[in-house]
């Protein structure tokens, strides 16, 4: 029995100085082991949020980038198409002043034949509002000229005739192939100088009837 119970405490001794010698390697080794995993994991858990947000901030650089080059190619084209709007708009201004300047040479032409006493006459190429300028006076527009009479008889017809002429010399003018001149002696007296201007207005239009035009222009 004394062997037995020496045997039992001694059991209980080595069983106490093995849970004391786990409390010290727990407390020693494996505490600070879990303290390391827990600090590894939650740095892991951080890394790994961090890893998400560079994927979206690459993601969203990818689509900025994108962006940025659709933007530089969009401006890109606004400026190529800008270029050939200017180009063209330049060329038009060009065209117009050169119609105009032969549209205006043929007016004064025209309006010498009904009225001599004029000496300038020109065709504005942005409104085409005429300006008519007769010896020893000033140049007017259609709307200084009297509200009736040769004046503006004149230069009605003499501006539609000029058009017909400018057809027949350039085929790109978009004039109309047939102009109907309605009562041109409306408003003119029978006489001094509406009688006068009437004759040479009569003897235009005769002219430009025993003219006709092989291209269609009547």
């Amino acid at each position: 029995m004394t062997t037995v119970a020496q045997a039992a405490q001694e059991a209980e001794t080595a069983a106490a100085d093995a849970l004391a010698a786990r409390d010290d390697y727990d407390r020693d080794h494996v505490a600070s082991a879990r303290t390391l995993a827990q600090s590894a994991e939650k740095e892991a858990h951080g890394l790994s949020r961090d890893v998400a947000q560079l994927k979206r901030r690459l993601q969203d650089a990818d689509y900025i980038s994108a962006q940025e080059t659709a933007v530089a190619a969009a401006k890109e084209a606004m400026e190529q198409a800008q270029a050939a709007r200017d180009a063209v708009k330049s060329a038009q201004e060009v065209r117009r002043k050169e119609v105009t300047g032969r549209w205006s040479q043929f007016f004064l032409e025209r309006l010498r034949q009904i009225n001599p006493a004029v000496e300038a006459a020109s065709i504005d190429p942005l409104d085409f509002t005429t300006r008519v300028k007769e010896h020893g006076d000033v140049d007017k527009t259609f709307a200084d000229s009297s509200v009736g009479g040769s004046p503006r008889a004149a230069t009605n017809v003499a501006l539609l005739l000029a058009l017909r002429d400018l057809g027949r010399v350039d085929p790109l003018a978009r004039v109309p192939p047939l102009l109907i001149i309605d009562s041109p002696l409306a408003g003119l007296g029978a006489t001094g100088l509406d009688q006068d201007t009437s004759l040479r207005l009569i003897d235009t239009l005769i002219s430009i009837a025993d003219d006709p035009s092989a291209d269609g222009y009547a």
